[in-house]
């Protein structure tokens, strides 16, 4: 039993927001936009981010570093299998549209397939 809480703990942990960087080194800001894309997650516009900065270090060079490693994740997570993605459940909020109009299509086949429970 405490295993399952354990794990239920991480996993909850994990469905969390993480924070943006708190330092000024483009590399860090290039690296998060990126995770948050391989993680399928939206794109935070900028007056967002600045509002999640609670350093006061985000300026248009560190937004355009977040958004170009956005854009890297984003190549990566509409890479992968759209059908398969909808099989195992894992939820989709739209990052590939543009990329690739039937992604949507291919997720929502996977979700109304009986594959993921055999």
């Amino acid at each position: 039993m405490k295993t399952k809480l354990a794990l239920m703990s991480l996993l909850l942990a994990g469905c969390t927001s993480m924070p943006p960087p708190t330092s000024s080194v483009e590399g860090d800001w290039l690296d998060y936009g990126k995770l948050r894309a391989e993680q399928g997650l939206l794109k935070q516009s900028e007056q967002k981010l600045t509002k999640l900065d609670d350093d006061g270090v985000l300026n248009s060079q560190l937004y355009l570093a977040y958004s170009n490693g956005y854009e890297q994740g984003r190549a990566t997570y509409c890479s992968q299998n759209a059908y398969m993605l909808g099989v195992t459940g894992k939820p989709y909020l739209g990052i590939c549209d543009r990329l690739d109009p039937f992604f949507q299509q291919d997720y929502n086949s996977g979700r109304s397939s009986t594959a993921g429970s055999i």
